[in-house]
């Protein structure tokens, strides 16, 4: 069967480290970043944790010379699957912006 897309916004792959401090539980996790939106992101972990988690998360770019460190956004875990867990923001991603700066330097240097 097809999966249905229904998210509206514009995703973007990336590559960054988010830190994912699961509020209420002490529990903090690391992984690669898949995706990201101005409103969501995607981590891939081996975590298995349930939709309705609330968070906490920090996302950190580094480049060459640079790191751009986002912190303190909040949002709940909205869908897991075999590969990681969506996150939704609480508010839109107010650094977007940069973050779309920054993977195009990222695919500057790869090339």
């Amino acid at each position: 069967m097809k999966r249905i897309e229904r998210r509206e916004t514009f995703r973007m792959p990336f590559e960054s480290t988010v830190s994912c401090h699961i509020l209420g539980s002490g529990k903090k996790i690391n992984g690669p970043l898949r995706d990201i939106s101005i409103l969501g992101l995607f981590l891939e972990t081996d975590h298995k944790l349930e939709p309705g988690c609330r968070c906490n998360l920090e996302i950190l770019v580094e480049s060459k010379h640079s790191r751009l460190r986002i912190e303190d956004v909040d949002g709940s875990i909205v869908r897991r699957d075999q590969e990681g867990i969506a996150i939704r923001f609480d508010e839109r991603l107010e650094w977007f912006a940069m973050v779309t700066l920054c993977s195009y330097k990222q695919k500057e240097l790869l090339s």
